[in-house]
């Protein structure tokens, strides 16, 4: 019976959470984020060629190879199933955070109906949860990144309980993917692995030799491996290993520490840490933390407001979520190990690479807190009366899915408040092909255009003539340009520089000015101006 509720429970969530991150489909065919370009057309270069094809790198072969399998078996092109690969990937996080709830609550000896309550709210809240939502909706190889951490994280511990060579095989081959899947991703499974060995070690002497080798093989391979492959911003823990070492040291420390410490010191340190993140981010807004990136706007800020209610429930709930023991030492790894990495990154230093660490990093950080929200809802019920218990059960689950829910724009926004366009439309698609196929590389737009052509054919223009031409506000074109009409609304993207805006005036005056050779129609519409004097891109 209780196995069957679970699968329920499990099963919902799953429905759920595939179902919001195919939700791109319903606007466009193409995958979203310009990124997935890139592996659907790998994936097609690969069946192709009948083998992972050169421009696949190193730290990104497992997402193509899964593409392509995908691919060839459904039959349908890599361009079209992506969306529907990366929704399935996606949404398996959100069953893990109910499957980890459910078993914290059930070993507290919960009523099952409380603890199906507050596996349901914990699955759905991850599924809907705007800022999560964003990086697992996106087609790109981090999806799989942020799916195989809590994996590690899960077989690591059984391995180190049982003693069974089948975990230890389990973990083994996740390790060794995943510096060949995405790169930040095994750098936290590494963090998390460190913090997961410190708790097995704490029973036996045995354990603690089995760990001290578990983590020197992992570190080891992992930082042999980007020595030699040199994937982009890894550099940042090899120049700063000083830094990084005692990043290091602290999680081990914490991982100590807060699996025996007070709950009240838990929920402090833990809340203060998540209080923290929200304030980076309320400062980025009003003084401009990362210089030569875009500050929060204030619709972002309105829209992350929600997400406190879910800290505070999981401040609240960490004491009883996390421990030295069990899926409690699971979950206390998977917090502490993405906001170590935040950490070090922040007393890094502050730039856009350093953005970037921090916004990826703490995406980790989510499936933690979630389930911490849950098992909170575990706690408070068994503070009420029992008559109380069903309706307070029922309405935190409520405020929580609902607090989710007012976020789950934050995934889907465009250019209106964040520095990145994830929808690619058919006429962008259609324009940046006619772009590319007709005027090879001596044409120019935004970075969105650019990079879809750049992405998919690997060729086309540059985005520089064209950020160049709106810094100046308009005038003569020089280069080919292909123009859109949301460049005097919301602007032109200039990742990860703020979009730049150019009056109508203007971008009348360069269509009519030149020749313009293409137009779509649509709600934004592209037109492609050639100029007529000489053209210099």
């Amino acid at each position: 019976m209780v196995r069957r509720r679970l699968a329920i429970v499990a099963l919902t969530v799953f429905a759920v959470a595939f179902a919001v991150r195919m939700a791109p489909t319903l606007w466009t065919p193409y995958p979203f984020n310009p990124d997935g370009f890139v592996f659907a057309a790998q994936a097609r270069d690969s069946i192709a060629a009948g083998s992972l094809v050169e421009t696949v790198e190193p730290y990104g072969y497992t997402f193509p190879t899964l593409l392509s399998i995908v691919a060839l078996v459904t039959a349908v092109a890599p361009l079209w199933i992506a969306q529907p690969t990366i929704a399935f990937v996606g949404a398996v996080p959100s069953v893990i955070a109910v499957v980890l709830t459910w078993r914290i609550a059930d070993r507290r000896g919960t009523t099952p109906s409380v603890t199906a309550v507050a596996s349901l709210a914990a699955g759905t809240t991850l599924a809907l949860e705007g800022v999560f939502l964003r990086r697992t909706v996106a087609v790109s190889y981090e999806v799989l990144g942020i799916l195989f951490v809590p994996l590690v994280a899960i077989a690591a511990y059984r391995f180190f309980r049982t003693e069974r060579r089948r975990w230890g095989l389990v973990t083994g081959a996740f390790l060794l993917v995943l510096p060949i899947t995405h790169h930040l991703s095994a750098i936290v499974a590494a963090l998390t692995l460190t913090a997961v060995c410190v708790l097995a070690g704490l029973r036996t002497w045995r354990r603690r030799a089995l760990s001290v080798v578990l983590l020197v093989v992992v570190w080891a391979y992992v930082g042999a491996y980007y020595w030699v492959v040199d994937p982009s911003y890894t550099g940042e823990p090899v120049e700063q290993y000083g830094l990084f070492v005692a990043w290091i040291v602290l999680l081990c420390a914490l991982a100590y520490w807060l699996s025996t410490a007070a709950p009240a010191v838990v929920r402090g340190t833990v809340g203060g840490g998540l209080l923290f993140g929200f304030a980076v981010v309320v400062a980025d807004a009003v003084w401009g933390v990362f210089p030569g990136t875009m500050a929060p706007p204030s619709l972002l800020l309105v829209l992350l407001a929600p997400l406190v209610v879910l800290a505070a429930l999981g401040s609240w709930g960490v004491p009883s979520a996390t421990g030295p023991y069990g899926p409690r030492a699971v979950v206390l790894a998977l917090l502490l190990a993405p906001l170590v990495w935040v950490g070090f990154s922040l007393t890094r230093g502050v730039d856009p690479a350093i953005e970037i660490f921090v916004q990826r990093g703490q995406t980790f950080a989510h499936l933690a807190v979630v389930v911490s929200a849950g098992v909170a809802i575990v706690d408070l019920v068994g503070r009420a009366s029992p008559r109380a218990r069903r309706t307070v059960a029922v309405s935190l689950a409520l405020v929580l899915c609902l607090c989710a829910l007012a976020s789950l724009p934050i995934a889907f926004l465009g250019l209106e408040a964040l520095s990145y366009q994830g929808t690619t439309t058919g006429e962008e698609f259609a324009a940046a092909t006619f772009a590319t196929t007709t005027l090879e590389a001596e044409w120019t737009s935004d970075d969105h255009l650019t990079r879809i052509a750049g992405n998919y054919y690997e060729a086309g223009g540059s985005s520089q003539p064209a950020a160049d031409w709106l810094r100046e506000g308009g005038g003569e074109l020089h280069c080919p340009t292909a123009l859109q009409s949301s460049w005097q609304t919301v602007g032109a993207q200039q990742y990860p520089e703020a979009p730049v805006t150019i009056s109508q005036p203007a971008y009348d005056a360069a269509i009519d000015g030149g020749h313009a050779i293409y137009a779509t129609t649509g709600s934004d519409p592209v037109t492609i101006v050639v100029p007529t004097g000489t053209v210099a891109c």
